[in-house]
């Protein structure tokens, strides 16, 4: 074989092989820029859902943290309106019982007599008060009693109370509680109302 023809081979068989190197080496380049598209499109994806999850974590916490806030607010809230009710009836009770002692309150004592041996009913009441308005609830008492043409007789054994009395009758068997702090009480629904609308 001559040497132009050896080298004539040798160049056809370089020059398939070169084509199919480069053939093989596009293909290989193609197919890893195809994989990186779909690693890169996965990736995105995760990424995605990822911060996806995050944000819906952030607006649960977010939501949770902002229940919890209003939840406090609220708690404060009522505790401060019981702290007022609390400071109201307490100044209340005070200015009673300072209009008491001067005898300002003598009328309102005979009205809540009254209305005391009307529910208790009978013809002998008995009367219950604290030891500061016993005289005046003696004195009070023989008005109604002429009033009402019943017996009222008022007790030594006195009842913590700043105003008012309880009554009952001769055997025990009716009472009526009508001191002040007892119509307080049920008044104060009505004070905390009045309160939390000055507070809002």
């Amino acid at each position: 074989m001559y040497p132009e023809s050896l080298e004539r081979i040798i160049r056809e068989v370089a020059e398939k092989t070169t084509e199919e190197l480069e053939s093989s080496f596009s293909r290989f380049i193609e197919d890893l820029r195809e994989r990186v598209g779909r690693e890169r499109e996965e990736v995105s994806k995760t990424v995605v859902s990822f911060l996806e999850d995050l944000e819906k974590k952030s607006n649960m916490i977010r939501s949770r943290i902002l229940s919890l806030t209003q939840v406090k607010i609220r708690g404060m809230k009522l505790e401060t309106i019981e702290r007022c009710v609390e400071n109201v009836i307490r100044k209340m009770l005070e200015e009673i019982d300072i209009k008491a002692r001067r005898g300002e309150l003598n009328n309102v004592l005979e009205k809540m007599l009254e209305e005391a041996v009307e529910i208790v009913g009978g013809n002998h009441v008995k009367i219950y008060t604290n030891t500061f308005l016993k005289d005046s609830l003696k004195k009070i008492s023989e008005n109604v009693s002429s009033k009402k043409n019943i017996k009222i007789e008022v007790r030594d054994e006195p009842v913590e109370t700043v105003f008012g009395l309880v009554a009952r009758s001769l055997d025990d068997s009716i009472s009526y509680d009508n001191r002040i702090e007892v119509r307080i009480e049920r008044l104060k629904p009505a004070i905390r109302k009045i309160v939390a609308s000055m507070l809002t």
